[in-house]
């Protein structure tokens, strides 16, 4: 079989001098961080993971090349948003979806943190996350800077991912003149807004993305969607006539559907442009790691290899199949049902996963008939994860130490990795479980080695 590129993460921290491991769990036992953002959980990672710089660069570049092989899956179905939607039988209504904007445009992968599992020191990425709801960023930052604070020589912060966004927020912003960014607030029904739980609250977090713009020379206005007028002639808030918008959010959580109406009118006009436009979210569903696997004799050998050797083996189930491929994928499932995992192609937070370890033979296949008549389904090699050492420390003050397997996700920001997310199992959780935040999961970050 081909493999990928030869890129391999192994945690380096009981290589650190035992001086320095001291010194950073000193730092986060000192640190008040209790709340990443929105996403608390019962215990804390008190340290971070540790890569050598060298292997996180390519670890990004790596992460980069399978989203651009995912666009080209989505591309050889479809030529546009409102084309791939049918493609992925996706029948919601996605509110600020442009159905007409191509699948040409490379906004579509401005921003993504795909997540991978690490087993044997080979990524294997499960999911892509693409769009703009991607949180935590403004905690992962405070975190990686207590650990780095002046440190000569020593272990450094990835790239600043809010310095990164600001830079790609400001080339989504037509040349010329002023160059006018809103940063909203709203109020949602799910999502970070909701989290959060108010206006103040939200805009508290969302102020170090507004001094970033700011320091890149864009001009910020901060206000409410609720306050924003216009439309297809173009888009204001207050006296400002707003040239690009920092969404931090996807049309369907917004609770004000007058709101939501206005900025729909104004991105179907182009008179407005969205940071990351909604039809990037479609880039996300599962069923694209799929067209990936189907895709293999379609591909250049090198994208071939990657895929092969970075995305596990993947496969779907749903309406408007072949019966004929239906059956074969049902066949195989049987086959295979101890080394495969199923999942809902547009699910998130670990709902509706099942591995199918924990099923009887007669009911897994049971299972995914049912299911993937009404939605659509993606079976996927289990990967076994790699683990390491975490301390931690809940918030009543108590201590462990646990062997937990992680999920590491970059930040990629127009193809180019700056920052990153960890997701720690909790002690005591499910080895089999998803590693999510939902489930419980500890959120963390990454420190380099520099290259020596």
């Amino acid at each position: 079989m081909e493999r990928g590129p030869d890129v391999t993460l192994y945690d380096l921290w009981p290589r650190l001098p035992a001086g320095a491991r001291s010194e950073l769990l000193r730092r986060a036992a000192e640190a008040d961080w209790w709340v990443l953002d929105a996403l608390p959980g019962r215990w804390e990672a008190l340290r971070p993971l540790v890569f050598p710089a060298v292997d996180y660069q390519r670890f990004g570049e790596l992460a980069a090349g399978v989203l651009r092989c995912a666009l080209l899956a989505c591309r050889r179905r479809a030529g546009t948003a409102g084309e791939l939607c049918r493609a992925l039988d996706d029948h919601r209504e996605p509110r600020l979806l442009d159905p007409a904007q191509p699948l040409s445009d490379p906004a579509l992968l401005r921003m993504a943190r795909p997540d991978a599992l690490v087993a044997g020191g080979r990524p294997w990425f499960v999911e892509l996350n693409v769009g703009p709801n991607l949180y935590g960023v403004p905690g992962l930052e405070r975190r990686g800077a207590v650990f780095a604070h002046d440190w000569p020589d020593g272990p450094a912060e990835p790239p600043s991912t809010l310095r990164a966004r600001a830079v790609a927020l400001a080339g989504a912003v037509p040349g010329g003149g002023r160059r006018r960014v809103l940063v909203p607030t709203w109020r949602a029904t799910s999502g970070i807004a909701a989290k959060l739980g108010g206006a103040g609250a939200l805009r508290r977090y969302l102020r170090p993305a507004v001094e970033a713009a700011e320091a890149v020379g864009l001009e910020v206005t901060v206000a409410d969607l609720s306050e924003v007028r216009g439309g297809a002639d173009g888009l204001w808030a207050g006296g400002d006539r707003v040239d690009v918008v920092f969404n931090q959010f996807v049309g369907s959580v917004v609770a004000d559907r007058a709101a939501l109406g206005v900025l729909r009118e104004a991105v179907r006009a182009r008179s407005v442009r969205l940071f990351v436009p909604e039809a990037a979210c479609l880039l996300g569903a599962k069923q694209v790691l799929a067209w990936m696997h189907e895709d293999l004799d379609l591909y250049a050998p090198a994208d071939r290899a990657l895929v092969l050797g970075h995305v596990p083996w993947t496969a779907w189930l749903g309406p408007g199949q072949s019966a004929e491929r239906r059956r074969r994928i049902l066949a195989r499932a049987a086959r295979e049902r101890a080394a495969l995992v199923v999942k809902p192609s547009r699910g998130h937070g670990g709902t509706g996963f099942v591995a199918g370890a924990e099923v009887a033979d007669g009911a897994w296949v049971e299972l995914l008939a049912r299911r993937s008549r009404e939605e659509t389904l993606v079976l996927q090699r289990r990967v076994v994860p790699d683990t390491t050492w975490m301390r931690f420390r809940s918030l009543d003050g108590a201590r462990t130490t646990a062997r937990v397997p992680f999920v590491l996700s970059p930040f990629l920001l127009n193809g180019q990795a700056a920052g990153a997310y960890v997701r720690h199992a909790s002690p005591g959780a499910d080895p089999g479980a998803p590693v999510n935040t939902a489930a419980g999961a500890v959120s963390g970050t990454v420190l380099l080695l520099p290259d020596r």
